[in-house]
């Protein structure tokens, strides 16, 4: 049971989006049956988001997507974190502005 139990700590950058992001992001992770995924991190708000997906993989690229909740601007938020080995990048954005993550994860 404890075994689809991943912890991570990640460093982040925001590109193309002004403001005061965390860019680190302890992050537990819990693997479910048929690839669905649920977790808690510490978010760019420096809140906690929390939430629910499933992981798919094509070719060398792990995908994570679902919703999530905790940011400041919107309850529940679409998500989408592509990720190749412990790189990662997703989309991001704030009221005015578009852009995205890229972050490097250590797994425990």
């Amino acid at each position: 049971m404890l075994d689809n139990l991943i912890n991570r700590l990640t460093v982040s950058t925001h590109h193309r989006l002004s403001g005061d992001f965390a860019t680190v992001h302890p992050h537990a992770q819990y693997q479910l049956p048929n690839n669905y995924i649920t977790g808690i991190y510490h978010n760019s708000d420096k809140r906690a988001g929390i939430y629910f997906g499933k992981r798919t993989t094509y070719k060398q690229l792990d995908i994570e997507y679902g919703l999530v909740h905790g940011y400041k601007r919107i309850d529940i938020a679409p998500m989408i974190k592509i990720n190749y080995g412990n790189v990662f990048v997703a989309p991001a954005s704030t009221e005015n502005e578009v852009g995205m993550v890229i972050g490097y994860e250590v797994k425990f």
